[in-house]
């Protein structure tokens, strides 16, 4: 049974939450990769398909009109990329996690990349407004040769207002497996005035925290060649002076960044994928166009 029905049936019953889904698959097709299905319920939509690359790279965009997600929303996206197709699915501006009216709010978020697939996950950043009760899981699940590169950068408050996240509540999830082996496991929990928002062993009272993740090609995952090219990676961290830590996890590239400038973040997950895109799969970076505008 699909998300998409599982929704429509739990709607049924819990008829007072809101529930949107959408099930997008990709495929390799002559010399470029396809959308083959494409099914949604409530306000979620592809907005538009490029290929702008010469391997025949989807690039597309994904929308949520309400620009935001209210207490009582349930969100589920369910994206599959089929063996040697290679997508990339980002949106047009920040999500947003408004300010609760009693009831939680939810986001799952499915991914399964095929045998010699790839799949760039790269959504803009989701902001938490005071008074969120926000709850989002994302599962990815890897074949064995399988490649990803995705990131997740939170703004606590809106920054323009000077706003901090004072009441309400944040839960996120991440699950990362390759041919049902889990490689990577992340949690974050806090709530509104959490000392852990201004201690020095969590927030420590910066604004934005992002996080990336990327599994490369079975032919660059031996530990020196990986631990080669973080080495470069962390050498253009260092140039562009921005707060970026690098781990390698069971194979994982892993980057997180902590700091004020949510620019300054994107810029600089941008500037690894670049680098990961040249290193693992000798394409330029070839930025989405939605980023531009």
């Amino acid at each position: 049974m699909s998300h998409i029905q599982n929704a429509l049936i739990t709607k049924l019953k819990r008829p007072e939450h809101w529930y949107a889904c959408l099930e997008l698959k990709f495929s390799a097709q002559a010399q470029r990769t396809v959308l083959v299905h494409r099914k949604h319920y409530g306000p979620l939509r592809v907005q538009k398909m490029l290929w702008p690359e010469k391997t025949g790279v989807c690039h597309t965009i994904i929308v949520h009109p309400p620009a935001g997600i209210a207490g009582g929303d349930h969100l589920t996206f369910d994206i599959e990329v089929q063996a040697r197709a290679h997508a990339l699915v980002t949106t047009p501006g920040a999500g947003k996690w408004y300010k609760t009216n009693g009831k939680q709010a939810f986001q799952h978020i499915h991914l399964q990349v095929d045998e010699h697939a790839t799949f760039e996950w790269l959504p803009q950043e989701t902001m938490l407004f005071n008074g969120a009760n926000a709850d989002s899981e994302t599962h990815i699940h890897l074949a064995q040769s399988a490649s990803f590169i995705g990131w997740d950068m939170l703004v606590l408050g809106r920054q323009a207002r000077q706003e901090s996240f004072s009441t309400g509540q944040y839960h996120n999830q991440l699950r990362l497996w390759r041919a049902g082996k889990l490689l990577l496991a992340d949690s974050l929990q806090f709530q509104g005035n959490d000392r852990w928002l201004t201690s020095c062993l969590g927030m420590n009272s910066q604004a934005v925290l992002g996080n990336f993740w990327a599994v490369a090609p079975e032919a660059f995952r031996a530990t020196v060649i990986l631990e080669e090219q973080i080495e470069l990676i962390r050498e253009l961290m260092v140039r562009m002076n921005v707060p970026v830590t690098l781990t390698l996890l069971n194979d994982v590239l892993s980057a997180r960044y902590l700091g004020q400038d949510v620019r300054q973040c994107h810029d600089a997950f941008a500037a690894i994928r670049a680098r990961l895109r040249r290193y693992w799969f000798d394409l330029d970076e070839e930025f989405p166009r939605i980023w531009r505008t």
